[in-house]
């Protein structure tokens, strides 16, 4: 227990901390949704660099498993992980777009997934809350598969900053409340 009060001590110093890291990711946010195309091509940057790395890490395992069996396999999935990094940044619009129709159907079949389990379990309170979730993913979704293509270049942008600005306010909703006698 005395651990435990330690930490919080130790956090509650840092208050001013999660406060200006806020007020920074509220900037960035603005900045990413005020330069959506910008930032959707950074974001696609990013991505292709982990796959990048990710398909070279997975290709060094590959050809340390020697006799494992499926060596080919693990090269033949990092290979393509490498391609994808590439293209990434050789044909970032590409890959926005696919990543933007990727995202349209993941929120589309989460949404109508969210709302079966709620209906699964009506008997829990507040259970609309997460209908009204599926709903709006629905929503959502649909809206990007209609603009798809075109929205692509700006969408992955758009939710960089909206991320960004949650992210932002959720950080300075913590520094407050630390910075309280009684937190």
């Amino acid at each position: 227990m005395i651990a435990n009060e330690n930490i919080i001590q130790h956090v509650k110093q840092k208050a001013n901390w999660f406060i200006v890291i806020g007020v920074i990711l509220i900037i960035l946010g603005c900045l990413a949704l005020g330069y959506q195309f910008i930032a959707t091509v950074f974001s696609v940057y990013f991505i292709g660099s982990l796959l990048f790395i990710a398909g070279v890490i997975q290709v060094i395992h590959a050809f340390n498993l020697k006799g494992f069996g499926q060596t080919a396999l693990w090269a033949i999935m990092g290979i393509l992980y490498i391609f994808i990094g590439v293209m990434s940044f050789l044909q970032p619009l590409a890959v926005s777009s696919a990543l933007t129709l990727l995202i349209s159907l993941l929120l589309t079949i989460s949404g109508f997934s969210q709302i079966f389990v709620a209906m699964s379990n009506r008997n829990l309170p507040r259970w609309g809350w997460v209908v009204f979730s599926g709903i709006i993913n629905i929503i959502l979704g649909f809206m990007l598969i209609t603009g798809w293509p075109y929205d692509s270049i700006w969408v992955l942008g758009m939710f960089l900053g909206i991320d960004l600005i949650f992210q932002g306010f959720a950080y300075i909703t913590i520094g407050l409340a630390l910075k309280k006698p009684n937190a």
